[in-house]
């Protein structure tokens, strides 16, 4: 378990806003983490360990058992961000969370978790057993209250499990989870699951649509490769940001709303370290478009909209700009290097030029 990966601060977020309804002090929530509540707007990064920290805060302060439904109650599929929209476009449960598995690392989960097959239907399971003792039911409560949630939002009908297993230490009443989860519960199980049936996981997701499916696995594969070569730390912020939102790519005095900041410090700070605010943009936009572009079979004209261009002949300028090639070419050059082929435009892609 890496407790150093940078991660989105909605798990934490949403724990203060559980320790506010709560009556708990949200500066003692805090304690040791790093963490003060003034950078912990949207857009903001902290490292695992941080988050567990604030757990641990959580559960001493009201230690008890049910704290963890509590928390993932307050989870929609909005709190996935771009995973979120990406899952909801899948055909059905199934192929979502495979998507989830692919992208693991915007899940929010702080456990690993795993799919298993079992007769009619797949089990699904996270390890707490990687946290400390203190941390783990609240944890596992956590996560099944949110796959709860969030199941049902995509299937836009309540989520029913064929059953859930807990392996708690100081659970509440099996009549506590059974109302919750309005399925049987097993107690004193070897592992934290949700079985869900076959008849959930084939079900046709309503709004399933392929090309957005598409489109947003491309954005999630992007933010999961990271950009590791911009190492200074607001700049990474408002990378994150600028990814984050890129179906519609916000402008800079947006980008300063999301952080919290007003314009003027956005580039006052930027320019402080070397990263102008135009360049990111740029950045993201050209990373993005290739990511489309090898991706997906989108025409010109809906990536050039994606990433907020009037039209396909002002796209296809700023990417020769980026790349030194027209999209249709570089498209096609890399099909033809997928396929072993010679492709018909040179091979050779000129540098980024942003």
């Amino acid at each position: 378990m890496n407790w150093r990966e940078v991660r989105d601060a909605t798990n934490v977020r949403h724990l203060l806003n559980t320790a506010r309804s709560l009556g708990c002090s949200v500066e003692a929530c805090l304690q040791g983490s790093g963490l003060d509540e003034g950078v912990l707007s949207a857009g903001a990064r902290i490292q695992r360990w941080q988050e567990l920290a604030v757990i641990r805060n959580l559960v001493a302060l009201a230690p008890e058992p049910g704290l963890g439904l509590l928390v993932g109650s307050r989870y929609q599929l909005t709190s996935l961000g771009l995973l979120g929209y990406t899952m909801l476009a899948c055909r059905n449960l199934h192929e979502a969370l495979v998507v989830s598995t692919q992208f693991r690392e915007l899940t929010l989960s702080i456990c690993p978790v795993q799919l298993q097959p079992f007769d009619g239907g797949v089990r699904m399971s996270l390890d707490h057993r990687v946290l400390p003792p203190d941390a783990q039911d609240m944890v596992a409560e956590r996560g099944l209250a949110v796959w709860k949630r969030i199941f049902g939002e995509l299937l836009q009908r309540p989520f029913v499990p064929v059953r859930v297993e807990l392996a708690l230490s100081r659970p509440a009443t099996a009549e506590c989870y059974e109302t919750y989860f309005e399925c049987p519960v097993v107690m004193g199980a070897a592992s934290n699951a949700v079985l869900i049936a076959d008849a959930d996981l084939t079900s046709a997701l309503p709004l399933a649509n392929e090309l957005t499916r598409n489109a947003c696995a491309a954005l999630c594969r992007q933010l999961c490769d990271g950009l590791e070569d911009v190492v200074s730390p607001f700049a990474r912020q408002v990378l994150q940001v600028l990814i984050s939102h890129s179906g519609e790519p916000p402008a800079a005095v947006e980008v300063a709303a999301a952080l919290g900041i007003s314009e003027r410090s956005l580039h006052r700070r930027l320019a402080a370290e070397g990263q102008p605010f135009r360049q990111l943009d740029e950045r993201v936009r050209a990373r993005l478009a290739e990511r489309l572009l090898g991706d997906s079979d989108l025409v010109l004209d809906a990536i050039a909209v994606q990433l907020g261009y009037s039209e396909a002949a002002s796209f296809s300028r700023a990417f020769k700009r980026w790349t030194g090639v027209s999209p249709s070419h570089w498209r096609a050059a890399q099909r033809a290097a997928a396929l072993g082929l010679e492709p018909s435009t040179p091979a050779v892609i000129p540098s980024r030029q942003y």
